[in-house]
């Protein structure tokens, strides 16, 4: 009788922690539903942080929320993701985005940059240029380490302004592959200060010396730059820097020096 208890006992404790667990197995699974569900949290990856600082997380959330996209909690069928990426896209430096959410409930915002070539200093304001002819404006209170052009610079845009040039803009698009060459050759990339625009017809290009190449426009630049090239090959370790102030690339088989003024 003693035995019978004994055994009664052990089957009560063995239907009740299967009760148990089961009790928590499907509790579990209806919270891991419901986490599947809503949002818990976003997660946002810059793929190019390092090389492009001009992406934070922490703007991409503030700029979520001013739009009224508080997404941690909200039912995902209340989130339209192609919405949040279009918005994302829209913002700075940001080229795309990527909305993807997983089984743990959260959202996952992969984020890259467009990659700027040069700053371009305008009238309206200072913008990055990339070699895709996309422009936004520059923040300047951390401009990335770029080349500069400057001086009077045809921009027909407002300062707001973020997007691809308009090809009729003949002058930008031309600029855009000279100063990929500027930059890419590493002789004229470690020579060149800035590129000053005197006017639409006539760049120049402002050395570490105290010098001004001139090019005129950016028709045949590679010829012109070979010849400036010539200045420093011969000119310069003969005390071309100290007697020249102008280096005049526009002539088509020649190349001019104006001497300082005393």
């Amino acid at each position: 009788m003693k035995a019978l208890k004994i055994i009664i006992k052990m089957l009560g404790y063995l239907l009740l922690t299967g009760a148990l667990g089961t009790y928590f197995y499907f509790a579990s699974v209806l919270v891991y539903k419901k986490n599947q569900e809503r949002c818990q949290e976003v997660d946002i990856l810059i793929k190019d942080s390092i090389a492009i600082p001009l992406t934070y997380a922490t703007e991409v959330l503030s700029t979520l929320n001013k739009k009224g996209m508080v997404l941690p909690g909200k039912h995902f069928s209340e989130i339209d993701l192609f919405q949040v990426e279009k918005e994302i896209e829209s913002q700075g430096a940001v080229r795309q985005c990527n909305a993807v959410k997983n089984i743990k409930g959260t959202l996952s915002l992969e984020i890259w940059q467009h990659h700027p070539l040069f700053l371009l200093e305008t009238q309206v304001g200072t913008f990055y240029v990339t070699n895709e002819r996309f422009v936004f404006p520059a923040r300047l209170e951390k401009p990335l380490p770029l080349l500069t052009v400057h001086g009077n610079v045809p921009f027909p845009y407002k300062s707001s302004f973020r997007g691809y040039t308009d090809s009729t803009q003949r002058w930008l698009e031309e600029l855009i592959p000279f100063v990929a060459y500027v930059v890419n050759d590493p002789f004229w990339k470690e020579k060149t200060k800035s590129i000053w625009v005197k006017n639409s017809e006539e760049i120049c290009i402002l050395p570490e010396e105290n010098l001004i190449l001139t090019l005129g426009d950016t028709n045949r630049f590679v010829a012109k730059m070979n010849k400036l090239r010539e200045f420093y090959r011969v000119l310069a370790p003969r005390g071309g820097a100290e007697k020249y102030q102008v280096i005049d690339a526009r002539f088509k088989d020649q190349l001019v020096c104006k001497q300082r003024k005393n």
